[in-house]
């Protein structure tokens, strides 16, 4: 086993284990509320038992970032970590099942989405109503338990922590939440956005729509999914806000999370739907002015440009016309220019690594190590 395996291995348990025990504590609180707090419960539990546990394990390896061998070990294992690592999940899922709303989308982690199985479950009921809006009204629901939740592991967590770091680590967190509802907004807006005419200066219009793309990645999802875990658990580790490691670190995880989210945009396009849990080309039947989008609308002609309008935003949009656009993209080269700022983010994170291990932060060599590998991880992925 891998030094950053035995990492994970240890956090994710301890998370798991929190998690589990945060949805049993909320069974037992509400056991009077009869069928429905099972329900919700239940639908909690499903969901949190799939996905990575990244956002857990980068908050874990840089609230220890300063521990080595069996008491970084004992750490990252400990309340503390658990605690903020079952916060930040909670938190995802939150924001997972809201966003499956927003897209309506049918899957999340290989099984129906939140609202879907709310819906399905009320018309194999025979319940009265629309299902359809009964499972948006649930899901939205759920998703807003579990950001409560969040914030009550949350401050377990700090309760496990010397108090000076507590209100650094309490703003980033609530930072965090704020940025991504932002985020979403832009996501939402650019893709009601009319596309450019076929009159207009392409390449301009693509310019301008991978500025706007790069906007949404970094607040949506690139801070979110691993500049700021890594930042919340530093602090509360003790790093000094203002100092050159903090800002050593975010670059690192900034530039970590654009290149995450960039494989993910590339993935929902050309990815196995065996392997990402959802079907490919739904970014493109949603309408998503990704990065990926932006560099084809630059580079194909008007036949290229004609295809792809014909699936984006187009919830009926076929395979046959999906696989059609995938093709455009490949061919006029802009999934190879799009690799190429994988590539150049992925660079500029490991640069951001050198300068954080002579910025005397105390990085102990096994969190340098993990912070390299977790680089490479979440920059080249097939899922």
């Amino acid at each position: 086993m891998t030094q950053i395996d035995r990492t994970m291995s240890l956090v994710r348990q301890a998370v798991d284990e929190r998690i589990s025990q945060a949805i049993a504590e909320r069974r037992d609180e509400w056991s009077d509320a009869g069928p429905a707090a099972a329900e919700l419960l239940d639908a909690a539990a499903d969901l949190l038992r799939g996905g990575k546990r990244m956002r857990a394990v980068l908050a874990a390896i840089a609230l220890t970032a300063t521990a080595d061998g069996a008491r970084r070990e004992d750490a990252l294992s400990g309340r503390a970590c658990a605690g903020l690592g079952a916060a930040l999940e909670l938190y995802q899922a939150s924001a997972l099942i809201h966003d499956d709303v927003i897209d309506a989308a049918l899957t999340r982690r290989g099984l129906p989405a939140a609202h879907r199985r709310f819906a399905n479950s009320h018309r194999g009921s025979h319940w009265l109503g629309d299902a359809e809006a009964h499972g948006r009204s649930a899901a939205i629901l759920l998703g807003d338990l579990l950001l409560s939740a969040a914030g009550s592991e949350l401050g377990a967590a700090l309760a496990q922590c010397p108090q000076g770091p507590r209100a650094a680590a309490r703003a980033a967190f609530d930072a965090m939440t704020e940025e991504v509802a932002l985020g979403q907004y832009l996501d939402v807006r650019a893709e009601s956005l009319p596309l450019p005419d076929e009159g207009a200066d392409h390449a301009a219009a693509g310019r301008a729509m991978e500025e706007a793309a790069l906007a949404v990645v970094l607040r949506k999802s690139a801070r979110y999914s691993v500049m700021r875990p890594l930042l919340i658990g530093a602090l509360l580790g003790g790093l000094p806000p203002r100092g050159e490691g903090a800002r050593r670190l975010a670059e690192l995880g900034e530039a970590t999370g654009i290149a995450f989210q960039l494989r993910d945009d590339e993935l929902g396009v050309f990815g196995d739907p065996a392997h990402t849990g959802k079907p490919a080309g739904d970014d493109l039947r949603e309408g998503k002015r990704t990065v990926l989008l932006a560099l084809a609308w630059q580079r194909c002609g008007p036949g290229g440009r004609a295809v792809l309008r014909r699936v984006l935003a187009n919830a009926r949009a076929d395979a046959a016309e999906i696989a059609a656009a995938a093709a455009i993209i490949e061919e006029c080269g802009a999934r190879a220019a799009h690799e190429e700022r994988i590539d150049e983010h992925a660079e500029r994170a490991r640069r951001a690594l050198g300068a954080l291990i002579t910025a005397e932060a105390g990085l102990s060599q096994s969190a340098a190590a993990d912070l390299a590998s977790v680089i490479s991880l979440l920059t080249d992925r097939s899922a």
